[in-house]
């Protein structure tokens, strides 16, 4: 988790992919849905106006480079900057867990635009500007990063918070991070705080700073939006509730409604041009003599109208060593109950017979029943690819779907982004 001051109080944030298949929205209104947003990030150079907020180089405002979704936490040898997450700066965002579609919330696509006016509250009631800390109060002329000055507030003198947007313009994004209404110690799991912006009836959502500031000025730093969910490849508007989760977890890269997490790895790769089948992306992972695997969740998933898993048959996908050897890593494939921390039966790679090979790739297909799980498969909500024996091995995963599975259909292509 990274723990950001928002402008209203402390703030934290615990930290895409095609919907293509997804049915749309009917009717002319477009499902655009009022909602309302606060940003995290942004440069030291506007940032450091406001050091009583807290140290450098976030100055209590966040770091939107490491995200809850797992995206963004990727080839740590590197180093991790925004230059090398795999989205665009603008389109990294968090979505409040109090929000309805929530569950499967990683990798879904909004486009999202500033509502003129009045800023609302928790409780539907109108946002104060003595609430918390007000950004025009401490630097009212700091800059934007198109030298762009703030526009004021005309409710300024009654203590509410309006808002003057640039236009109706809107973005997309990708929704990478999670903003939890109860803040916790992720060792321990303590209760440690509340975040108000993200615990109220307002639909929430965290811009980066630079979505932010393509639709409103940050020093507002809270701002009322309309906003829909979008499919990243074409941005056609799609259904609200529930939210889509894709049937194919991984394509050319890690599919709607899915998180990605490494652990215990020498060096991974969210997706590797021309390592999958076809030449499309994969994901590559190299783990060291220590056990380490591959995670793929779809969190709070176990909901009605969510459980990818309720209706599947079976997991598929393609499986090759990363070095180019013609032998089979012999991982341990799992699953489970990601947000419950539940977990059924490993099935070892060494006891199946591949489906088909191509070139290095061998596909294998793994049915549900054979993970033994002592609970039903509706609470599954997560994949894993364990290096249980603790060997060196170094391997890519491609086309990793649920065979019936879902609350999609079928295979999609994903190799845009927002």
């Amino acid at each position: 988790m990274r723990a950001v001051l928002a402008l209203t109080a402390l703030l934290c944030i615990s930290g895409a992919a095609a919907q293509a298949n997804a049915p749309l929205i009917q009717g002319e209104s477009g499902g655009w849905r009022q909602g309302r947003a606060t940003f995290y990030g942004g440069p030291e150079r506007f940032l450091q106006n406001f050091a009583d907020r807290g140290p450098p180089p976030e100055y209590g405002f966040g770091n939107a480079i490491f995200g809850s979704c797992g995206y963004t936490q990727q080839n740590y040898t590197e180093g991790v900057t925004y230059a090398n997450v795999p989205y665009p700066k603008e389109a990294l965002a968090a979505l409040a867990n109090i929000d309805e579609d929530f569950p499967g919330s990683c990798g879904r696509c909004y486009e999202v635009r500033c509502k003129n006016g009045l800023v609302l509250s928790n409780g539907t009631s109108i946002f104060n500007t003595t609430q918390g800390y007000n950004l025009p109060a401490h630097a009212p002329n700091a800059t934007d990063d198109y030298n762009r000055t703030w526009l004021g507030n005309p409710t300024e003198a009654l203590q509410e918070q309006s808002v003057l947007c640039w236009n109706t313009s809107s973005i997309f994004v990708v929704i990478t991070d999670n903003c939890p209404c109860i803040q916790t110690n992720v060792t321990t799991g303590e209760v440690n705080g509340v975040n108000p912006p993200c615990c109220g009836d307002v639909y929430h959502m965290d811009l980066s700073y630079w979505g932010f500031q393509q639709l409103a000025h940050p020093l507002n730093g809270i701002m009322m939006t309309e906003f829909r969910p979008v499919s990243c490849d074409t941005h056609e508007p799609l259904q609200f509730n529930p939210g889509f989760i894709n049937s194919t977890i991984y394509g050319d890269k890690v599919e709607t409604g899915w998180a990605w997490f490494p652990y215990k790895q020498n060096t991974d790769n969210f997706w590797l041009p021309g390592a999958g089948i076809g030449g499309s992306n994969a994901t590559c992972v190299e783990l060291g003599p220590k056990a380490g695997g591959l995670t793929l969740a779809s969190r709070q998933a176990q909901k009605a109208g969510y459980q990818p898993f309720g209706k599947a048959s079976a997991v598929q996908f393609w499986l090759k060593d990363k070095n180019g050897s013609s032998t089979i890593p012999d991982l341990s494939v799992s699953v489970g109950d990601y947000d419950d921390k539940k977990y059924c039966s490993a099935v070892k790679i060494s006891s199946l017979t591949p489906v088909q090979k191509q070139g290095t790739y061998a596909q294998f297909s793994i049915p549900i029943t054979s993970f033994q799980c002592p609970f039903p498969a509706t609470q599954i909500t997560q994949i894993g690819f364990q290096n249980s024996d603790g060997q060196l091995v170094s391997f890519c995963l491609d086309e990793i779907v649920l065979v019936g599975g879902g609350n999609g259909s079928g295979k999609v292509s994903s190799s845009s982004v927002p």
